[in-house]
């Protein structure tokens, strides 16, 4: 299944399509506005096209190993082109290292605030300033020739179009926050660097295409060594791609309503760090070897806790930790596949989702038993003081559910049960540190809260647990019950309530995470929820259904092994925010538990 590619530089991402089209980018941030927003409108909304004359050329696409940087072939009967795509590691800025044996056709067409404004332009050299004319944003685009005597370049700048001849090329494009300011010293800065690059051929080993591949391959290996190390290797490096590299913060997806439903409303913004998303991330990390990005997640998160209120004010931050001030319809926008409305920003931020401190102190305590730092968690004390006393006072509360659901808050059995995990392994952190009072306090209300899932989270009539207290319905979040260590996966309830999702919510090898919500039925399944169904068969012995899981994972991915929250069983496509740290999460978890199964 071919889809589209993803870029990132640790700041921002792109996706490019299966064409070599680049139709989706945010400057300078993840969660700023799109300056090629073409993939929610139309080409009004802004790309960036690199396209052979010739009516039969074909394309292909691989990442070059071991990085996030993209090559696309074209293939013609008059000859074959290649574009190498990357985000550069520490600036704002596109490159498109171009190599081709024909004439190649430039389309640059940004457009400011989601392809609402179109910039203003002024041609420079062999190149273009695009600006908005509304405000202080700027991109700088030029062309660097490296073929020695290679033909010129032709440019129609106020038609957004240049020609390439034959030879080898890199095409810059540079984003300029305050155009007053700094637009002209970056424009001569990029000029002098292009001049550089074509007087100086020889210096490839120091390319920035280089250099760029360096910074990934250099990243911790993962602790793997089964069948399936380019997925989780790509998975990997998807999860290092969706990390703001200021701060480690971990983004959810690097895009906004891509929907889960073709032509519905069910589409949302999920380029900001979620506490849950981004604590099971760290998790997987952590879990490959990756400590250094785990604890710098850490260490962003417990940036945004409140001593005063509730610890996490919201259940998702800015990268930079700031909250979410609510959302926007983006009305001038058709939306991926006529889907409306899209949108900027996520109501779900002032929602109360009880689970969110449980998720993540579970990964602050995975991570001081991996790495035994003790004295860290000694300097963290009290704020995970915060965390662990309020669920310690308020588990008891109504709220959201990791669902989202709006308008339906309720006693969710999941939502007890990440406040379970909240005080039970925060007293086991309390006694490791020595603080026996706290140990003590939270071991006994980690007991009530144990008392009230099994008096109303269990349904006694239908033998098993439920999705909200005194309810009927199931959910997926059901399948963490064992992963936490609250109930064994063999248990008598937890085998009838696993035997009771399997027959309503798993088809094949595909778990919907639930039957129905605000919106209506769901449509497609939730691709985390096959990997949480494989890691409890694990812990139930029967491997075999678990590799036959986490093959039906692999087989979804797109042809660049990437994979979306949802899958559409029928037609295979991707479905929702795209590529998801969810789903590439699941598959590093999962492979990794099955290696480990397997061994023994």
């Amino acid at each position: 299944m071919r889809f589209r590619g993803f870029l990132s530089n640790g700041a921002t991402a792109a996706l490019v399509d299966a064409d070599g089209t680049i139709d989706w980018l945010p400057f300078p941030r993840f969660d700023s506005p799109a300056v090629f927003c073409k993939l929610l409108g139309n080409a009004s909304n802004g790309y960036f096209a690199i396209s052979a004359a010739s009516a039969d050329a074909t394309s292909e696409q691989q990442y070059l190993s071991g990085t996030n940087i993209l090559r696309t072939t074209l293939r013609s009967a008059q000859g074959v082109a290649q574009i190498e795509d990357y985000l550069a590691i520490g600036r704002p800025e596109l490159r498109r290292r171009v190599q081709s044996e024909i004439a190649l056709t430039i389309e640059l067409h940004p457009s400011f605030g989601y392809g609402l404004i179109a910039p203003s332009i002024k041609p420079v050299g062999n190149g273009a300033v695009f600006t908005d004319p509304l405000g202080d944003e700027a991109l700088v685009f030029v062309i660097s020739r490296l073929t020695r005597g290679s033909a010129e370049v032709s440019s129609e700048p106020f038609a957004g179009r240049w020609t390439l001849p034959p030879g080898r090329h890199e095409l810059i494009l540079r984003y300029v926050g305050d155009s007053r300011r700094d637009l002209a010293e970056t424009t001569s800065a990029l000029e002098r660097e292009t001049a550089e690059a074509e007087a100086d051929l020889s210096a490839e080993d120091r390319s920035p295409l280089a250099r760029n591949a360096a910074y990934w391959r250099d990243m911790p290996r993962p602790k793997y060594g089964g069948p399936h190390r380019d997925a989780v290797e790509r998975s990997l490096l998807v999860l290092r791609g969706l990390t703001y590299r200021t701060t480690g913060a971990i983004i959810a997806a690097p895009t906004t309503s891509l929907p889960e439903l073709p032509g519905s409303t069910r589409q949302w913004d999920y380029r900001f760090s979620w506490i849950r998303d981004g604590s099971y991330s760290a998790e997987a990390l952590l879990a490959a070897g990756d400590t250094v990005a785990a604890r710098r997640f850490i260490e962003f998160t417990l940036q945004c806790v409140d001593v005063q209120g509730k610890p996490f004010q919201a259940p998702f931050f800015h990268v930079d930790g700031t909250l979410i001030r609510g959302e926007r319809e983006l009305g001038w926008l058709s939306g991926f596949e006529e889907s409306r409305p899209c949108r900027e920003g996520n109501a779900a931020t002032q929602q109360l989702q009880l689970d969110v401190e449980g998720d993540f102190l579970w990964l602050v305590y995975r991570y001081v038993h991996e790495t035994n730092d003790t004295t860290s968690l000694r300097a963290w004390w009290d704020l995970v003081q915060a965390l662990v006393g309020w669920v310690d006072r308020n588990w008891q509360t109504k709220d959201a559910s990791l669902w989202e659901f709006r308008g339906q808050d309720a006693d969710y059995t999941h939502s007890k049960l990440m406040c379970w995990v909240a005080l039970h392994y925060g007293a086991e952190l309390a006694t490791s540190i020595g603080d026996q009072e706290s140990a003590r306090r939270w071991a006994a209300t980690a007991e009530l809260v144990r008392d009230a899932i099994e008096q109303h989270g269990f349904h006694a009539g239908l033998g098993h647990y439920v999705q909200s207290f005194e309810g009927e319905r199931l959910d997926a979040a059901l399948l963490m019950m064992p992963l936490y260590g609250y109930i064994d996966a063999r248990d008598p309830k937890f085998a009838a309530t696993l035997a009771a999702i399997e027959e309503r919510l798993v088809h094949g090898n595909w778990v919907y995470r639930y039957a129905d919500d605000m919106l209506g039925e769901a449509a497609y399944p939730f691709v985390l929820a096959t990997s949480l169904l494989a890691r409890v068969h694990l812990r139930r012995g029967e491997i075999g259904r678990a590799r036959e899981l986490l093959e039906a994972l692999l087989g979804a991915s797109t042809d660049l092994g990437l994979l979306a929250e949802h899958f559409d069983m029928e037609s295979g496509e991707p479905r929702g925010n795209f590529p998801q740290a969810f789903s590439h999460l699941g598959i590093v978890l999962t492979a990794l538990e099955l290696e480990g199964s397997t061994a023994d």
